[in-house]
């Protein structure tokens, strides 16, 4: 979160090997069109090359690289929210592809979709707006088919060469070799070998997936031997005999790998097909087999990993060991498992173990351990749609559809995904239509999430079938869902009054009952309203809240208990107290990823500096709008603007409408960063935390060095000495640098080395070598 405008282009857990030639002509065309797409089949690289790309070209859009994954996502109608949440925009409005366009409208940057063929409808619609609303954004997305996009650039990736060459390696080789050594760290291809390892890679023709996972396997097969089974006449035919060669190849490598696993490994394999997004080694023991057998599934893994059909994936900060498979590989499997009996029951395991995640949600959500079940949900969202998905598709529990997208509430309200479940649970209310008690706790759950994306006439609706319902199933009482959004209608028909009234009722309801997370969120409410009403009882309010919160040692449910609080002691006068508890609220909430409250403190810190620092309030109030860019929580904003419109006409009244505007812009152009760091109280460090663009043109460690000798004065002959690499291999590295920073002599390559090294971006082994 503390680089919203740097994007979020992943860094590379292995070396990108070969394909020059096609980055700097896929360079070209990127430079002359709008949209790139790279097409190809599944396994031929067009992820790994469109990721080196947007590496090699990231510093020319100021704005950010930002990657979006499609292979995990089902649902076309949910494509524009998964964009918006790559580059950082929260899911909190009935309106995503237009929240999505106004925020790409002025920006410079460069988006990449990734895997789109299932999804081409969808994706060409939704490029086809971006591009044309917003003119200095530019895509390159990867598919296996032509995405049919006005304007759009083809670009077919091709495998890689695989014909050996009589001074060195191929492409596919050197692959190999890579990939073989990370298997075996003894391995090189030599003499004896070399002949063995082209015919491997000229069998599978360069294909990258096949080449990778043909090399995992020499831990346990020499290459001849490896060669031998690759040659296996029944292997190589394939049924279909209109599939082309290349797929025949795929094909091939993946059914070859799959031959020399274990029965077990291979029933875990096909089960493992129905994740999406990733597993745990927890998740894959519940839905792959039963408890008594977790050994079996274990050894399976260990297995599974060994022969490269799983790659742990684990991210910064994850308590837990993580693994997924490569698209292609997880599409085989899925084919396997959905020609055995027992598909629906693996999918309905798996439905099962992620609706026990959401059940944790009535009680982790206001409790001690809310940080990890937010991150868990985050983390498995792409499973919980998969269950989501099955569930409705299930005629023999249709109330656990409206079930589990109730008892999410919670998580699609807080990780910005308001829109998404609010869709969600309408399919399950359209899905399930028996009068159940889970029917009527979704109808209640749906009418807040309308009322919060501002959906106000099918909101009201919603919970008049909801009172209908309750009092069709004898319900002597309203539920605390029901008061919360009874609450919501009042205010959004201009009735602050009774809306406070209506979350008091729920406050007492949901304290009478127990239900800790209900009576918080009620609490949240009743606080701030009375806030807005200015009520006597607002102090009071806000402490019982944060009093709450902190009683069940709730971290998030506290950040925003903080808020209320501190904008009734501003009320009072008492600044300090004010400012303390806003700063507390955002330290809180960045461990949520919480754009939206992060907004509401910012702003009532410039409410608190107005009274003192004229200067400072308004470039807080520049960097709160600045902020709210990432967030579509129009409640929020709507209530917190009611005051700050006020406290904005008297800082123009103060500074002047140029002054003000002069601060208030520079507080809109801070990055998200920055924007935190001024609001924390280091004015003087906001802006140092910004990364200048990296002028290093993609070049890698080993093209700096050689920058850096050319910059010394070193022929090409005394650069190969000094590295000791041949004087071919010299010259290619030389016609490497020249290519990507787009200039034609050795002077211009020392002139460019020269410019940045003393500004810090030159590799310091550079340097030394230079030096010696």
């Amino acid at each position: 979160m503390s680089a919203r405008s740097a994007g979020n282009l992943p860094a590379e857990l292995t070396s990108f090997v070969g394909r020059r030639t096609e980055l700097i002509q896929v360079k070209g065309l990127l430079a002359s069109a709008r949209l790139v797409t790279l097409t190809g089949m599944g396994g031929i690289g067009k992820t790994r090359l469109a990721r080196r790309l947007a590496s090699e070209v990231r510093r020319t859009f100021p704005d950010g690289v930002w990657l979006v994954e499609l292979a995990d996502l089902h649902q076309g109608g949910l494509l524009p929210q998964t964009v918006s949440a790559a580059l950082g925009i929260r899911d909190e409005s009935s309106d995503p592809v237009g929240t999505l366009i106004d925020h790409l409208r002025s920006r410079r940057c460069l988006i990449v979709l990734d895997n789109c063929e299932h999804l081409t409808e969808p994706c060409a619609a939704l490029i086809g707006q971006v591009l044309q609303a917003a003119p200095w954004v530019k895509v390159v997305a990867t598919s296996r088919h032509v995405l049919g996009v006005e304007g759009e650039q083809i670009f077919p990736v091709a495998s890689l060469t695989h014909e050996a060459a009589d001074d060195g390696p191929s492409e596919a080789m050197e692959l190999f070799e890579e990939r073989a050594s990370s298997a075996d760290p003894n391995f090189r291809i030599d003499a004896g070998n070399r002949a063995t390892v082209a015919a491997i890679c000229r069998r599978l023709e360069g294909l990258p997936l096949a080449v990778e996972l043909a090399a995992a396997n020499v831990r346990t097969f020499p290459p001849e031997e490896i060669l031998d089974r690759l040659q296996e006449p029944e292997l190589l035919t394939a049924s279909e005999q209109t599939r082309p060669s290349r797929h025949h190849t795929l094909r091939t490598a993946v059914e070859w790998s799959y031959r020399l696993c274990t029965r077990q490994e291979q029933r875990t394999w096909e089960q493992l097909s129905v994740f999406s997004g990733g597993f745990t080694v927890d998740a894959a023991q519940d839905v792959c087999t039963t408890r008594d057998d977790a050994s079996t599934v274990t050894n399976a893994l260990r297995g599974l990993v060994d022969k490269s059909v799983l790659r742990r994936v684990d991210g910064p900060g994850e308590p837990r060991a993580r693994y997924r498979m490569l698209e292609p590989v997880r599409q085989f499997a899925a084919e396997k498992l959905a020609a055995t009996p027992d598909v629906d029951e693996v999918r309905r395991r798996h439905r099962d173990y992620f609706l026990a995640l959401a059940r944790r949600s009535v009680h982790d959500y206001c409790s001690s351990r809310d940080v990890e079940w937010y991150a868990t949900t985050r983390r498995e969202h792409p499973n919980i749609r998969q269950a989501l998905a099955f569930s409705l598709s299930d005629p023999k529990e249709p109330d656990l559809a409206i079930e589990m997208a109730t008892l999410l509430r919670p998580f699609w309200e807080q990780a910005g995904s308001v829109l998404e479940g609010y869709r969600w649970l309408r399919r399950a209310l359209e899905h399930a239509t028996d009068p159940t008690p889970q029917r009527a706790s979704g109808l209640a759950s749906a009418s807040i999430l309308g009322f919060l994306l501002g959906d106000d006439e099918t909101a009201r609706q919603l919970r008049v079938e909801h009172l209908e319902l309750a009092d069709h199933l004898g319900w002597d009482e309203p539920h605390t869902t029901a008061l919360f959004a009874s609450a919501l209608e009042a205010f959004a028909d201009g009735n602050v009054d009774t809306a406070f009234d209506e979350a008091e009722r729920a406050v007492r309801q949901g304290l009478r009952h127990g239900d800790t997370g209900a009576t918080a969120e009620a609490m949240a409410l009743s606080a701030l309203y009375a806030f807005i009403l200015q009520s006597e009882q607002a102090e009071e309010t806000a402490t019982r809240f944060l009093t709450y919160a902190e009683s069940q040692g709730a971290h998030l449910l506290k950040a925003i208990a903080l808020y209320p609080l501190g904008a009734v002691r501003w009320l009072k006068g008492d600044v300090p107290a004010a400012r303390s508890a806003m700063r507390e609220a955002i330290k809180l909430y960045q461990l949520f990823d919480h754009p939206g409250m992060v907004a509401v403190c910012v702003e009532g810190l410039a409410w608190s500096a107005a009274r003192t620092e004229a200067d400072l309030a308004a470039k807080l109030l520049g960097a709160a709008r600045s902020i709210w860019k990432y967030s579509q929580m129009r409640l929020a904003e709507k209530a917190v603007q009611q005051v700050g419109q006020g406290v904005e006409n008297r800082l123009r009244q103060e500074l002047g409408d140029l002054a003000f505007e002069q601060q208030y812009s520079a507080g809109q152009e801070l990055s998200f960063a920055d924007a935190i760091t001024l609001a924390l109280g280091d004015p003087k460090q906001a802006g140092r935390n910004r990364k200048a663009p990296v002028p290093d043109a993609g070049l890698t460690r080993r093209e700096r060095q050689v920058a850096a000798l050319v910059a010394a004065g070193l022929t090409n002959k005394e650069i190969a000495a000094k590295l000791v690499i041949s004087h071919r291999t010299a010259d290619a590295h030389i016609e490497h640098i020249r290519a990507k920073l787009g200039v034609r002599s050795r002077t211009q390559i020392a002139r460019w080395f020269s410019e940045h090294a003393d500004a810090g971006r030159s590799d310091e082994p550079a340097h030394r070598e230079a030096a010696r």
